[in-house]
């Protein structure tokens, strides 16, 4: 697993054997190519929830974002990696849902949320994101999950870019009131 663009491209980062489920070069070079074109990189505050070795963060700074916090209820994997980067970040070790309690007075432009496939946790983190109000007017939820799943809990007023990769879907979540000029299907 590497960093593939950015101030960081081409570093490795580490990741358990065996225990990791890491988001592929191919879907993160897609992902990061749509949130660059819409700008919503540049000077971003980040949330990584569910962030495992922190990948999906990590390869937003490395492409301009200003910050991230990295939430995981097992932080040691990113912990490794942002010291390996020197990049300074906030760590909160936690699970999802405490962890986005604990954040919940944050707004952050783009949000990730790559928990485990076919645990039902993409829901209920989605819900929470919403619930507690945590992404700015032009922000973006990412959520990755099973291509073999639909999300149940966007509400009407989101716009929605569903990208599928095999196994893997990716829903870029924005709120209706977006004026970001992003096209997706409401």
């Amino acid at each position: 697993m590497r960093v593939i663009s950015g101030k960081y491209k081409g570093r490795n980062l580490f990741a358990p054997r065996g225990v990791v489920r890491p988001t592929t070069d191919l879907v993160k070079g897609s992902l990061f190519s749509i949130l660059e074109n819409h700008g919503l990189l540049d000077g971003a505050e980040v949330l990584d929830v569910f962030c495992g070795t922190g990948a999906l963060g990590i390869e937003a700074i490395s492409r301009g974002a200003a910050s991230c916090v990295f939430a995981d209820a097992d932080t040691r994997n990113v912990q490794k990696n942002i010291d390996a980067l020197k990049i300074p970040a906030r760590l909160v070790r936690s699970d999802f849902r405490r962890a986005l309690r604990l954040l919940r007075e944050q707004k952050f432009d783009l949000i990730f949320c790559d928990p485990p496939y076919d645990s039902g946790f993409a829901d209920a983190a989605l819900e929470l994101i919403l619930r507690y109000d945590m992404i700015k007017q032009n922000g973006a939820i990412i959520i990755e999950h099973s291509s073999s799943n639909n999300l149940i809990n966007v509400p009407k007023n989101c716009i929605i870019d569903k990208r599928v990769f095999g196994v893997t879907a990716l829903e870029i979540i924005m709120r209706g009131d977006n004026e970001s000029g992003f096209g997706g299907s409401v």
